[in-house]
């Protein structure tokens, strides 16, 4: 099973909090989060995609298998 450095991880911890970061996927996929702050839900839209990933939490994200890029 694919799993990203504890680096990695750590760093997206703290990266994820951030509107408009890229990030990437362990499935190879690659996209762009931005943040509801006041209603506290986070958008990865999907480059060369129409889909759209919502999540409620950093560590939401970081389960799901994305990460900063």
């Amino acid at each position: 099973m694919k799993k990203w450095s504890d680096r990695l991880i750590e760093l997206s911890k703290e990266y994820l909090n951030y509107t408009e970061i890229r990030v990437k996927s362990i499935n190879g996929e690659f996209g762009f989060l931005t943040i509801d702050y006041k209603n506290n839900i986070y958008t990865i839209s999907i480059y060369n995609s129409d889909k759209i990933l919502t999540f409620k939490s950093v560590i939401g994200i970081i389960n799901s298998g994305w990460v900063v890029d």
